[in-house]
């Protein structure tokens, strides 16, 4: 499945003119307020964009804050305010470009509107496939194309792709993005005990649906990405999902009709028992990752904002190892994690070219910018372990000793 290659953005919040180059796992790191969070919501707003049209249902359904739509452009002292931002992906031999206006609801019903759309493909991204500006709308070999009926609140991909003007692999990129999705779980969500607001499917933004997304993996017999939960927390013998009892749920917690269940094999057979209420979060969030890894409907291309919550250093270090073994394995996945423990980094092979470490700071203007870290010019992995003693990325960040990764400030 084709991956995003590059992001490009340009007047969204506080991301003035960023472009980066994307692997499949991407990490970014960096104080509280730099500007993490407005990366993935750059993404999820493109992901709306690109199923046809901007609207705060499809953004709730990324997990993108639903903000005024003002607040989404961005707002510097001294800086001419853009009536527009701009966001581009760019997949293998692919691009979609557009940009997109936002008035207040009072002023419009539709509060975002697309002002220009690009659509190009080839190894130069210079064959036209369709678009817009203020005077031109059209698609590329299609003079049938009725132009005004393309209203202002519309994408044109939409259009494009009714009409079969997109390649299959165009298609798959296509689909694959509009699934994007920032899951941010939250413990009492994971436990059963408050509805996840977003109702997506099949796991919810924070932390809904495990136990139908556990009857879905263990009907589809796909048990390879739980296994390693036994590994993390050999405690427990078994993990499935059961309706709750009165003998395991107090009658003043109340969840849904069914809930993950938990056998514990250091507990007597007759009572070893647990629902998802009385077990670890830790073991929660780690599960919910699995399952979203291990289930066939769920987004290929997606975020974890905070992937640290919750967790202890080294379950930390271990979730991500087995994330970057994942992706390894399996080129459809493209993984965005945002993380404010430095342990997330020591599961990162900057040698490794599916892997990016992002360091996201505010320059002296308040601008968000990211800095890829990558090894020193003419380093080999051999000479980098030599010259480091083999020091863990964690230590590494935490002293400041190369250059791009300063010691954060609170350390």
């Amino acid at each position: 499945m084709p991956i995003l290659q590059k992001v490009t953005i340009k007047s969204f919040k506080s991301i003035v003119d960023q472009s980066l180059d994307l692997g499949q796992l991407n990490i970014f790191v960096g104080e509280n307020g730099a500007g993490k969070s407005n990366f993935l919501e750059a993404v999820g707003m493109l992901s709306a964009a690109v199923s046809g049209e901007i609207n705060y249902a499809k953004l709730a359904e990324r997990g993108v804050r639903l903000s005024s739509p003002e607040v989404f452009r961005s707002a510097f002292r001294n800086i001419n305010r853009k009536i527009t931002f701009m966001l581009e992906g760019q997949f293998e031999n692919f691009l979609y470009d557009a940009n997109i206006s936002s008035v207040p609801e009072r002023v419009n019903p539709n509060p975002w509107n697309f002002h220009a759309e690009k659509l190009r493909r080839g190894k130069k991204l210079d064959e036209p496939i369709g678009g817009r500006s203020n005077r031109v709308v059209g698609i590329a070999g299609r003079s049938d194309f009725d132009r005004g009926s393309l209203k202002r609140n519309e994408s044109i991909v939409s259009s494009i792709q009714a009409l079969g003007g997109f390649l299959e692999n165009e298609v798959v990129a296509l689909e694959a993005l509009k699934d994007f999705a920032i899951y941010s779980p939250s413990t009492p969500v994971l436990r059963g005990i408050t509805n996840d607001e977003s109702y997506k499917r099949p796991l919810g933004l924070y932390g809904g649906g495990m136990a139908g997304a556990m009857a879905d993996v263990i009907r589809s017999e796909s048990f390879e990405e739980l296994n390693l939960f036994f590994s993390l927390f050999d405690w427990y013998r078994t993990v499935g999902y059961k309706k709750p009892s009165a003998e395991l749920q107090s009658s003043h917690v109340q969840s849904g009709t069914h809930v993950v269940a938990f056998t514990d094999k250091f507990m007597p057979r007759s009572f070893n028992e647990l629902l998802a209420y009385d077990v670890s979060e830790g073991a929660l969030y780690v599960l919910f990752v699995l399952l979203l890894l291990g289930h066939n409907d769920a987004p290929k291309i997606f975020a974890l904002d905070n992937v640290d919550n919750a967790l202890n250093p080294g379950l930390v270090t271990e979730l991500v190892a087995h994330i970057g073994n994942v992706i390894e394995k399996n080129s459809d996945y493209q993984i965005f994690m945002t993380t404010h423990n430095p342990t997330t980094l020591d599961s990162i092979d900057l040698f490794n070219s599916k892997h990016r470490l992002f360091v996201v700071k505010r320059s002296e203007e308040g601008k968000t910018v990211f800095e890829r870290i990558k090894p020193p010019k003419g380093f080999t992995k051999k000479k980098w372990q030599s010259k480091f003693k083999h020091m863990k990325l964690s230590d590494i960040w935490l002293s400041g000793i190369i250059e791009g990764i300063a010691s954060p400030e609170g350390f």
